[in-house]
């Protein structure tokens, strides 16, 4: 096929590292919000032995006539087993690409718009870049497909380094919603690129949810500590086609670790800052899905599907007192028949401050085994001359 006439060459970096993941609203019950504190002198009953993280960059590759910008994005996760006090990489970690562009509004703007652009011209170049990527020997799917009713996200994330066509003109990845780009969004890249950045980070979520699926069968008796919070049941059941009961029992041994907490109860964020190490507050709630959300743009709120929530610090900023820096929050499933769970949790987090992460910017609220699963992830991520000279291979 001839270079394409509709698409412009272009190659720019928009967006590298991880997202942020504490998007959604944290809704609680009043009346269980309350301080605890946690006896540091006693060993917890358990260590976390599995650590997952991930990671993506974001690529401008090309401008559709008039001024549209064609994104392809590399998403990454990392699952690491510890065993003693060395950290492995596991086959459960794997990486993938992204084409993202507001396919459905484009098609549908070039119905009235007078440019020498047609209907055949998207579809030539979807199939010539699934063609590049198969004759290499990797699989090429529609974001459709990830529905557990054709193919299905666990099976399709097994695939490394495949390709997911991504249409971000509506809001959700398999069930789609209302419009998230309308035709005169075409004209303001700035909205394409936050819809693109948003359907990145739904991607990367979905394929962190499949590790802990994976980690779960092959690690049933392990802990798992999870970079970000944990999707709700109606988040992923679309994808993976998993039923409450499984999602239920998978969790029950992992815990979201989310380093930047933004979404906390009034009620705690006035008194945060005098947290020790060995206090934390405690809540019990859910999240609730967002105008952001990606893959449930009908929530259907499920009352019974509570987490424990608990803000603590995770370190402390030497010689300085009543400071925010340091402060993290964590989120587990809610268990009826163990009042002490979180505590154990909260203990067994806390042992994970030693040693400190390489990195000095993340210090004061990064394990370091998530760190190291971070590295993984950026490690499996194809460099920027592979992804320039697919970019001029295909256009």
């Amino acid at each position: 096929m001839a270079k394409s006439s509709w698409l412009i060459p272009y190659f720019a970096l928009e967006e590298e590292g991880k997202p942020l993941y504490d998007q959604a609203d944290i809704y609680y019950e009043k009346s269980s919000l309350r301080r605890e504190v946690v006896d540091l002198t006693t060993p917890p009953s358990f260590s976390f032995n599995i650590f997952i993280d991930g990671t993506m960059r974001l690529y401008n590759v090309g401008l559709a006539k008039p001024y549209t910008p064609l994104y392809l994005a590399v998403v990454s996760a990392a699952t690491l087993r510890r065993e003693g006090r060395k950290l492995f990489n596991t086959n459960i970690s794997s990486s993938l690409y992204l084409l993202l562009f507001p396919f459905q509004t484009y098609r549908e703007y070039l119905q009235e718009a007078q440019i020498e652009v047609s209907y055949a011209d998207i579809e030539n170049f979807i199939n010539q870049v699934s063609r590049w990527f198969n004759i290499r020997g990797l699989q090429s799917f529609k974001e459709d497909d990830l529905d557990y009713r054709k193919i299905g996200g666990r099976e399709i994330f097994k695939h490394k380094n495949c390709l997911i066509i991504c249409d971000i003109s509506k809001r959700g990845v398999v069930q789609k919603g209302n419009y998230l780009i309308s035709k005169e969004d075409l004209f303001n890249p700035q909205k394409i690129k936050e819809a693109a950045k948003a359907r990145v980070r739904r991607i990367m979520e979905l394929l962190e949810f499949r590790c802990l699926l994976e980690a779960s069968d092959s690690f049933s008796d392990c802990y798992i500590l999870k970079d970000g919070l944990i999707d709700r049941y109606n988040r992923v059941k679309h994808i993976f086609g998993i039923d409450k009961q499984t999602y239920q029992a998978m969790l029950m041994n992992v815990v979201g670790f989310i380093k930047y907490p933004r979404k906390i109860p009034p009620e705690v964020r006035v008194n945060i800052l005098s947290l020790s190490e060995s206090q934390y507050y405690r809540w019990i709630g859910r999240p609730e899905d967002d105008e952001d959300d990606e893959n449930n743009p009908y929530p259907s709120p499920d009352t019974n599907e509570l987490f424990d929530f608990a803000l603590l610090r995770f370190r402390r900023l030497p010689h300085f007192l009543d400071t925010p820096v340091g402060i993290v929050k964590l989120q587990t499933l809610k268990r009826e028949h163990n009042k002490d769970n979180l505590k154990e949790i909260v203990k067994a987090v806390l042992r994970e401050r030693y040693p400190l992460p390489s990195d000095h910017r993340r210090i004061y609220s990064e394990p370091f085994p998530i760190e190291e699963a971070e590295k993984v992830a950026k490690a499996q991520l194809p460099s920027e001359d592979r992804i320039r000279g697919l970019v001029y291979s295909l256009m």
